[in-house]
């Protein structure tokens, strides 16, 4: 067997309740057909049996940089979580599904006789947009260090008030809002939150982006699709003396000041997700929603 994935950084979501016996298993088995095994420190525990199949590293160590492949153990949010932490080094992740619907990790736990494949550098590399974000802040612009790869989400504080916003598209007014909130989502994330507030279903390697309002008050403010190349812009946030906040990909939260602007637009990195499945996005979705 030639491996063409030969060095894997393994990332086990640690909140979760993996199977130890069964994780175990997989690195003994990708250890035996020749794969050099990388996982943090902060995971150590999870690989009790394993421990000596894995050169164990802190989040800046060089090996993280020569990877060929993430293989990440959990959900949505844990390969979220791999995109973010690897953004700009081009390694492709691979997920196996330890959640609930998954729709982002390409193998289940019952599937991973599929890893074989995988490690030997079959299947097709997905390149999904990521977004950035800036602040602008009187006369300071604020920027957030690492893209999204699902959704920025503006909305209230915690008290349940609405917000009144413009949204802007290269520079122009696209609409005036009274909601709860409004979800940008890049098409990863449209699967996302952005699907549960009544946004649309994007092809995932589209280029664009989608504006969903969430709970709008008014009829007229529906969701709406914009180039990829698009810069849109927060303005005017008012939130009657709440505070309004910004999340990124749900694991990362801004408290914005009344005056801020929030700019949005496509990042130059890119998530590289493997898929190794026939059908590709539409058989995925079809499994996930029924």
């Amino acid at each position: 067997m030639t491996l063409r994935r030969k060095r894997i950084v393994l990332m086990p979501n640690t909140e979760k309740n993996i199977d130890p016996q069964w994780m175990n298993s997989l690195v003994f088995h990708l250890h035996e057909i020749g794969c050099d095994l990388r996982a943090p420190e902060s995971s150590r525990r999870m690989f009790s049996q394993a421990e000596a199949c894995i050169a164990f590293f802190e989040d800046k160590d060089p090996l993280y940089e020569k990877a060929d492949l993430i293989l990440v153990f959990g959900g949505d949010g844990s390969i979220i979580r791999a995109a973010r932490s690897s953004v700009g080094r081009e390694i492709p992740i691979a997920g196996i599904n330890c959640g609930r619907l998954g729709y982002l990790a390409e193998i289940e736990s019952n599937e991973t006789d599929l890893l074989d494949a995988i490690v030997t550098g079959e299947g097709i590399i997905e390149r999904r947009i990521m977004l950035d974000v800036q602040i602008l802040r009187e006369d300071t612009i604020l920027g957030v260090d690492t893209p999204a790869l699902n959704d920025i989400v503006l909305t209230n504080g915690p008290l349940p008030k609405l917000l009144s916003f413009g949204l802007y598209c290269n520079g122009e007014l696209v609409e005036n809002c009274y909601a709860d909130g409004m979800i940008l989502a890049a098409p990863t994330g449209s699967t996302a939150y952005s699907m549960s507030a009544g946004g649309p279903i994007l092809d995932p390697c589209l280029n664009c982006i989608c504006a969903t309002p969430i709970c709008p008050q008014t009829m007229n403010n529906r969701p709406v699709i914009f180039s990829g190349d698009s810069t849109l812009e927060f303005r005017n946030i008012s939130s009657r003396g709440n505070t309004a906040f910004l999340s990124i990909d749900g694991q990362e939260s801004i408290m914005l000041h009344p005056t801020d602007t929030v700019r949005i637009f496509r990042s130059p990195y890119h998530t590289n997700l493997i898929r190794i499945k026939q059908g590709g996005f539409l058989s995925a979705l079809r499994r996930k929603l029924s």
